[in-house]
């Protein structure tokens, strides 16, 4: 190898071992090969079909069920981490292993960008695999709605160019919103571009624990009274840990930018700043990338367990006091679950794509609604136990408000009916396209595409 092949008992192993969820810690491979390049990448892939081993692909090692663990070879292509740019084509090329972060280095105070995630450390390849949200979706688009192509090693060894035209459209079709270690290992993407180079305005308001239901449901009518000029990320969180909310512990807050400046903003906002007086709201006109180091965050770390579903229009009043309900029964903890309820916004510019035009298919929706439990080391067992089964009868509680719908990127190992909530309308032709590319059915984990 060009790069490193680390063995259990070496320095750095279980730093280049540990996941970003620390449940799944203690899934640790035979070996981590740190990959510098493509011929790394198809010498390990060979290895481990070759001894038939199991293997798992990672890049910032950020997927929520532990998908990128294994107790067989971990494919690491995190020193992958190149960027170029093309300025007469107005693309860029980024590496497999680049980050969130590398490619707002790279960018910041340009006026360009790749609309991306907002998570530092989360890795770029499995962002835009899965399709890719971040606040600048509903204006822009997803990640993969800016993707124009893709080198990957196929399970055969070849290093092949995915794109929307070619041998290889159909491959290029799933790997838009197909998620990350379905049919090889991707080694590098090429982004279109887009302008950054407006003012944003972003706003981070808190409300008092008062009219929480009225509140969050006029912050749904102000994204979609703005599809694509603003983007939300709204919850409701308590004001302290432990257990035994009750409503006067509540409070409504939302993050978010608007694409423009800050006396357009102000005018949008008034319907929710007028409704109660916030405790506080933080509403600055920047620029793009000065917004983006604003509305950055690590979570979730540590241990955790999440949700996701999504939608459609807006929550039914009936869906948003079941949600309520069931924060006031948090069974209680050594965090502040501060993420027990968000709706993040994924319409706007999302839903102008057909849903059959790339494998991503929410395109009917209007938010990812998304639920999580999280515990330190200081919690118990019994703790823990009883923040899971909160989070089990939470989720199939709220089934009856929101579509049967979940986002491949926020993937959890209890998912009910996981393929069709995953992928909708798109899974049999993605059956087809694994069948092809992966005929032995050698990139399989828990949650892997099914061969057609």
């Amino acid at each position: 190898m060009a790069g490193r092949l680390i063995l259990p008992g070496e320095l750095g192993y279980m730093m280049a071992a540990a996941p970003n969820n620390q449940r799944y810690a203690d899934i640790l491979p035979v070996a981590v090969a740190m990959c510098a390049n493509d011929k790394d990448v198809q010498l390990c892939l060979r290895w481990a079909i070759d001894h038939r081993q199991p293997f798992a692909v990672r890049s910032g090692g950020h997927n929520y069920a532990g998908f990128s663990t294994t107790r067989g070879l971990l494919i690491d292509v995190k020193a992958m981490n190149g960027i170029s740019v093309n300025e007469k084509e107005n693309t860029c090329t980024i590496a497999a292993g680049v980050s969130n972060q590398d490619m707002a280095n790279f960018f910041s105070g340009s006026s360009l960008a790749v609309p991306s995630g907002r998570c530092p450390t989360v890795g770029a390849a499995g962002l835009v695999l899965g399709g890719g949200w971040g606040f600048s979706a509903t204006h822009a688009g997803l990640t993969c709605d800016s993707l124009k192509s893709s080198e990957i090693v196929l399970p055969s060894q070849q290093l092949v160019v995915a794109e929307d035209k070619g041998s290889y459209q159909d491959l290029f079709w799933g790997l838009r919103g197909g998620g990350g270690g379905n049919f090889g290992v991707n080694t590098s993407f090429t982004f279109n571009l887009v302008d950054v180079s407006h003012n944003v305005t972003i706003f981070n308001i808190l409300w008092p624990a008062q009219k929480q239901i009225e509140l969050f449901s006029a912050l749904q009518d102000l994204q979609q009274n703005n599809p694509t000029t603003i983007s939300t990320r709204s919850k409701i969180v308590p004001r302290r840990a432990g257990s035994n909310y009750t409503m006067a512990d509540l409070q409504v807050t939302t993050l978010g930018q608007f694409f423009g400046g800050k006396e357009a903003a102000m005018k949008a906002l008034e319907p929710v700043l007028n409704m109660l007086t916030p405790v506080k709201a933080d509403i600055r006109e920047m620029t793009y990338w000065q917004a983006r180091d604003y509305l950055i965050t690590d979570d979730p770390n540590g241990m955790y367990d999440l949700r996701s579903s999504y939608v459609g229009e807006k929550m039914s009043p009936e869906g948003m006091e079941m949600m309520v309900r069931w924060m006031l029964k948090w069974p209680g903890g050594s965090l502040v679950p501060e993420n027990m309820g968000i709706l993040f916004a994924i319409g706007g510019k999302v839903r102008t794509v057909a849903v059959n035009a790339t494998a991503y298919p929410h395109r009917n929706a209007n938010y990812i609604f998304e639920m999580e439990a999280a515990w330190g080391p200081i919690d118990k067992l019994d703790v823990v136990q009883r923040q899971q089964q909160w989070l089990r009868d939470y989720f199939t509680a709220m089934s009856p408000f929101v579509l049967p719908q979940a986002y491949v990127n926020f993937p959890n190992r209890e998912q009910p009916n996981w393929a069709k909530a995953y992928y909708g309308p798109n899974l049999d032709r993605l059956k087809t396209v694994k069948h092809k590319y992966d005929p032995h059915n050698y990139f399989k984990f828990e949650q892997s595409i099914p061969q057609g």
